[in-house]
């Protein structure tokens, strides 16, 4: 058949009804990494849940699902998977929680501690997850995975600036803390996606038309494939070639970043959200156009927090005081 003319009514009908299904489907991201990267917490800083977060023992145990609704009772719903590295036995088990995940889910986030350099336990746990099946599904998988670098507040010296207006006040790096952050990201862009090179492939929406004469893109009807990894050297190449086009590279080389973020510091939390519709495509957009607006996340940290996340107090041992309290201080300055 050759078109929709050609078909049946009973067979257009089965056309529209699974066209219907897919655009009403339930959307899902499941978070994994590593046990104490901060999971939970960033979940609570997005949707102001209450997941049980802790400092010593891992608190998540089952996978804990937090649903973020859309336009027309669309839902998007965010999992929060318990973290490995706490024992080889819960390890074998929760491997197999989110290889099943990977599969069952539209996109993966994958949490990595801001504030380390070792990256051997989280590539064991990717090869884990993908090795064994064959090259069609491996780049399907990897293809969901987007890397996030969270407690991006833990990397200090020298300190985060805190842009006060009034009441509230919004977190920013220091010129050297976002200098390391990008060293970082890129560090474990080369760690943790380049070797997939060969396999990765990244796509987004597209709108209008896109004509580019090279076999790595594939054309959809509403969206544009990039096979291969789109480095930030290549997606300037594309945009000095096709300049009207731009806006498409720098989607499909953002969804092969590693973002750094912050819960405590609500640092970057909306770019992050608008990395994961992006990757969801353009039905997603539609649906939740609050995720992308930034309508849905807030970077302000009331003044009254950010005093208690000093960690330092200066004590004068010889005049038996405090000599710098940063809670006093703003006090005062408040007052």
């Amino acid at each position: 058949m050759d078109s929709l003319a050609d078909l049946t009514t009973d067979q257009r009908r089965q056309i529209r009804d699974q066209i219907l299904i897919e655009s009403s489907k339930p959307l899902t991201v499941a978070v994994m990494g590593q046990t104490g990267v901060g999971k939970s917490s960033l979940l609570n800083a997005l949707f102001d849940t209450s997941l049980e977060t802790g400092d010593v023992r891992p608190t998540t145990k089952i996978a804990e699902p937090v649903t973020v609704h859309g336009n027309a009772g669309h839902s998007l719903t965010f999992w929060d998977m318990p973290g490995i590295g706490e024992s080889e036995s819960a390890d074998r088990r929760y491997l197999q929680m989110y290889r099943q995940k990977l599969l069952d889910c539209d996109i993966v986030m994958w949490a990595i501690h801001a504030d380390t350099r070792s990256t051997l336990f989280d590539a064991s746990a990717l090869r884990a997850m993908v090795g064994g099946a064959p090259d069609d599904e491996r780049r399907a998988l990897i293809a969901k995975i987007s890397f996030v670098l969270t407690k991006a507040d833990l990397l200090t010296p020298p300190a985060w600036i805190y842009f006060r207006d009034g009441d509230t006040g919004t977190f920013v790096p220091s010129k050297v803390i976002r200098e390391r952050m990008a060293e970082k990201a890129s560090y474990y862009q080369e760690v943790l996606v380049r070797p997939y090179g060969a396999l990765s492939s990244t796509s987004t929406y597209m709108s209008g038309d896109f004509s580019i004469d090279d076999p790595r893109f594939d054309r959809g009807e509403y969206s544009i494939t990039y096979r291969g990894f789109m480095s930030e050297t290549q997606r300037n190449q594309f945009a000095q070639l096709y300049p009207r086009f731009a806006a498409i590279f720098e989607r499909l080389c953002d969804n092969q970043r590693v973002i750094p973020c912050s819960a405590l510091f609500r640092y970057n939390l909306s770019q992050l959200l608008v990395a994961v519709v992006n990757k969801l495509g353009e039905n997603a957009i539609g649906r939740f156009q609050h995720l992308v607006d930034g309508s849905a996340v807030t970077s302000d940290v009331p003044v009254e927090s950010m005093a208690k996340y000093c960690n330092l107090v200066v004590w004068d041992k010889q005049r038996g005081q405090r000599t710098f309290d940063l809670s006093e201080l703003i006090n005062i300055q408040g007052g």
